[in-house]
C-alpha cells in the first residue's frame, strides 16, 4: 500500500491512502518533494482527493482570512496591495464594504477606536446588507465593552475622559441594529451588558427599563427568569438606595413593582426564589411599605389632625398586620380610643 507524506499545519504525518475515513471531509495541505510551496486539499465523498484551490468560496473565504490578519498586524501596505488582488480575482464579490472593514480593522488593531468606529459606521450604514456587518458589529461591540470595562475616551486628541457614555451608546447601537431576537446574538449580549453596567453602576431604575426591554422578547426560558428577577432586584435596589431614615419619604412605587415581580418569580421558580430569598424580600418590601404609610399617620398626629392620622393607621393595621409598623400602627388606634391623644 503506497503512502504520501502530508503536511499539517507545522507538524508531518504519514497517512495511508487505502484506510478509510468514514465520511468525514478533512483539509490538509500536500507537500511536494519538488516544491517548498504547499497546496490545500480536502478529502471528498470518502475516497477521493480534491484541490481546494479549485473551488473559488474556499479561494475567497481564505484570502480575506488572510487579509484580516495582515490588518491585525498593522501592515497597512501590505492591506493595500492584498485588497488590490482580491479585487482583481474577486470584482464580483468585492467592493466598498470591504475597504471600509477592512480599514476599519486596521485602525482597530492600532488602537485608534476613533477613526475605527467612523469606518465601521459609514460600512453599516452604507452597505447594511454587507457580508462583513456581522464582523463590523462585533468589533463594535468589542470597542463598546472596553469602554464600559474603563477604557478612557480621547477628545480633541488630547484629553482623557471617561468612556462609559461612549460605550453604553455603542451597546445600544449594536443592540438596536442587530435585535434581541438571537439568543446567543451580539445584539442580545449588548443588551444585557448595558443592564450590567447600570446596575454596577449603581443606576438601578436604568438597568430595570433594559432588563424590561430584555424581558419583552425572553419571557421564558433561562433568559426570562434571569431579567424578570434582575427587574425586582433593580427596583428594590433604587428605593433602598437612601438612607433608612430618609426612605419613606419617597415615591413607594418602585417598592409596589419590585413585589409584583417577586410574587411572579415565586409562583414560576419556587426553588430559585427560595434559594435566593424571595421570601424574606417580600417580607422586607411589607416592612418598607407599612413603614412609609405609618410614617404620614405619625406626621398627620403630630399636625393634630388625628382622623386623617387614623385613617393611614388602619390602612397598615389591615394590610401589613405582621409588620412591626403593623404593631405600631396598632398600638396608635388603641390609644387614640382610649383617649391617649
Amino acid at each position: 500500500m503506497s503512502k504520501q507524506r502530508i503536511g499539517l499545519g507545522s507538524q508531518t504525518r504519514r497517512v495511508a491512502f487505502g484506510v478509510p475515513f468514514l465520511g468525514m471531509a478533512v483539509c490538509v495541505a500536500l507537500s511536494c518533494c519538488s516544491s517548498a510551496t504547499a497546496e490545500t486539499w480536502r478529502l471528498k465523498d470518502g475516497d477521493r482527493w480534491e484541490s481546494v484551490a479549485s473551488d473559488p468560496q474556499e479561494r475567497y473565504l481564505h484570502a480575506i482570512s488572510e487579509l484580516k490578519e495582515l490588518a491585525r498586524a498593522g501592515e497597512a501596505g501590505e492591506v493595500k496591495e492584498a485588497l488590490k488582488q482580491i479585487k482583481e480575482e474577486f470584482p464580483d464579490r468585492v467592493g466598498p464594504d470591504l475597504d471600509l472593514f477592512i480599514n476599519g480593522e486596521l485602525q482597530y488593531w492600532r488602537d485608534h477606536y476613533g477613526k475605527a468606529l467612523g469606518k465601521f459606521e459609514k460600512m453599516l450604514k452604507n452597505y447594511a446588507g454587507s457580508e462583513f456587518s456581522a464582523p463590523a458589529l462585533q468589533r463594535e461591540f468589542d470597542m463598546a465593552q472596553a469602554y464600559l470595562q474603563g477604557r478612557k475616551k480621547t477628545v480633541l486628541g488630547l484629553f482623557k475622559i471617561s468612556g462609559y457614555a461612549e460605550g453604553v451608546s455603542l451597546m445600544e447601537k449594536v443592540s438596536d441594529r442587530a435585535g434581541l431576537d438571537e439568543p446567543n446574538g451580539v445584539g442580545l449580549r449588548a443588551a444585557i451588558a448595558v443592564a450590567e453596567h447600570f446596575e454596577a453602576r449603581g443606576k438601578y431604575l436604568e438597568a430595570y427599563l433594559k432588563w424590561s426591554e430584555i424581558a419583552s422578547y425572553w419571557e421564558t426560558g433561562p433568559l426570562g427568569k434571569r431579567a424578570l428577577y434582575r427587574m425586582a432586584e433593580d427596583n428594590l435596589a433604587a428605593y433602598d438606595q437612601p438612607s433608612e431614615p430618609k426612605r419613606p419619604n419617597y415615591d413607594a412605587s418602585k417598592l409596589t413593582t419590585a413585589r409584583t415581580y417577586y410574587a411572579k418569580f415565586l409562583a414560576l421558580y419556587p426553588e430559585d426564589a427560595t434559594e435566593n430569598d424571595v421570601p424574606d424580600k417580600m417580607q422586607h418590601i411589607d416592612e418598607e411599605m407599612a413603614l412609609k404609610q405609618l410614617t404620614i399617620g405619625q406626621f398627620y398626629r403630630r399636625t393634630h389632625k388625628h382622623q386623617a392620622a387614623n385613617l393611614y393607621f388602619d390602612m397598615v393595621v389591615r394590610n401589613w398586620p405582621n409588620t412591626e409598623a403593623g404593631a405600631m400602627a396598632k398600638e396608635a388606634l388603641d390609644k387614640d380610643q382610649a383617649g391617649g391623644k
